[in-house]
């Protein structure tokens, strides 16, 4: 039973509504599925759009080739909606042209499990979080805060503007970089190959240098106020009660020059040799780590002394010596006489001068 609908002109033909009973096909061929309006033209008959118990839309906007319950498999030239609402979508989009618009506010949150391909330019504004394996090839510009998480591949040019931080992350670049600007490195970086720096490098206070491991740029120096004397042909540690400055390197039980960290050290000294009787006396003086003498590390010197000289000479050469984090070492001295003293004096006028030590050591680590 048809039924004109709208005003017809001369050079169009009238539309009509009729009313048909819809029955599926396939799993759903037995259900009525009801009583529905189709619009039909005058040119086309109610069996042109009812084929075999399917329904299908006339004017190219949907055919329904297996009409079951809660399933719609339709093929659309052009679909145009208001809203789309899409409770699980499982399939591929093959092909696409013209814009995607996803979201219309900076609110809308859309979610991506799996992984995603992107190949030319792509720009991220406002906050975005991209989990699992991500790669990237082309042009991209993230504005706003990115969140990167797991493997992340980037082929091409990566121009970063303002700040980035990676947050116990491994990452790896391969090639050239070229850093302009202020850089900020926050946790472990790891450069493997060569790194050239043309400018300053500027490491900031509380911050240290390490090599393989171990801690650079550690230093002290240290003296000893008192005159030191002995018996004769006795090995005696020199003594240091003063500690001038220092850097993870410190005085223990007053005579052991304890580092904190492993390295090449070099270690050089002064001494005051005195001899107290008018006779020539021989000093020997040498070097022990962590209590064990360091073969070919002695030297011996002769002082003279008549009763018109002060019979005094000054030892003072350098050490250079691997030593390890804890360990000491030593400054050794005897002498073949009871006379021979490493000695001290004190500030002096006339003019004014600054008191002279008995011993006087720098250590300064060199690797």
């Amino acid at each position: 039973m048809g039924q004109i609908k709208g005003n017809p002109a001369s050079d169009r033909s009238p539309q009509n509504q009729a009313y048909t009973n819809l029955y599926g096909v396939g799993s759903a061929a037995y259900r009525d599925m009801g009583s529905k309006p189709v619009m039909i033209d005058d040119q086309t008959t109610l069996d042109a759009v009812v084929d075999s118990g399917s329904l299908k839309y006339t004017q190219g906007y949907a055919k329904d080739t297996d009409l079951t319950d809660g399933t719609i498999n339709a093929a659309f030239n052009t679909l145009t909606a208001n809203e789309y609402y899409v409770t699980i979508y499982s399939s591929s989009i093959l092909f696409s042209s013209g814009s995607t618009l996803l979201g219309d506010s900076l609110d809308d949150r859309h979610q991506i499990t799996g992984s995603l391909n992107v190949t030319g330019s792509t720009s991220f504004l406002g906050t975005h979080t991209l989990s699992g394996s991500n790669t990237i090839v082309g042009n991209t510009l993230m504005t706003g805060t990115n969140t990167i998480i797991g493997n992340t591949v980037m082929s091409g040019s990566i121009d970063v503007s303002g700040s980035s931080n990676f947050h116990n992350s491994l990452f790896i670049v391969t090639g050239s970089q070229f850093y302009t600007g202020s850089s900020d490195y926050k946790g472990n970086q790891t450069i493997t190959g060569s790194l050239d720096v043309n400018g300053n490098i500027n490491v900031a206070s509380g911050s240290e240098f390490y090599l393989a491991g171990n801690r650079l740029f550690n230093w002290g120096q240290f003296s000893d106020t008192s005159t030191q004397s002995g018996s004769a042909n006795t090995a005696y540690s020199m003594k240091f009660n003063t500690t001038d400055f220092t850097h993870h390197i410190v005085i223990e039980n007053g005579t052991r020059i304890k580092v904190e960290h492993t390295g090449i050290y070099n270690l050089q000294f002064s001494a005051q040799l005195s001899n107290t009787a008018n006779t020539n006396i021989t000093f020997d003086i040498w070097l022990a780590y962590t209590g064990s003498n360091v073969v070919n590390s002695n030297t011996q010197l002769d002082v003279n002394k008549s009763a018109a000289q002060l019979g005094r000479s000054v030892a003072a050469w350098n050490y250079m010596m691997p030593i390890k984090a804890n360990d000491y070492i030593e400054l050794k001295w005897s002498c073949n006489a009871a006379t021979g003293q490493l000695v001290a004096i004190g500030p002096q006028t006339t003019p004014d001068r600054p008191a002279v030590p008995s011993v006087i050591a720098t250590l300064t680590q060199i690797g």
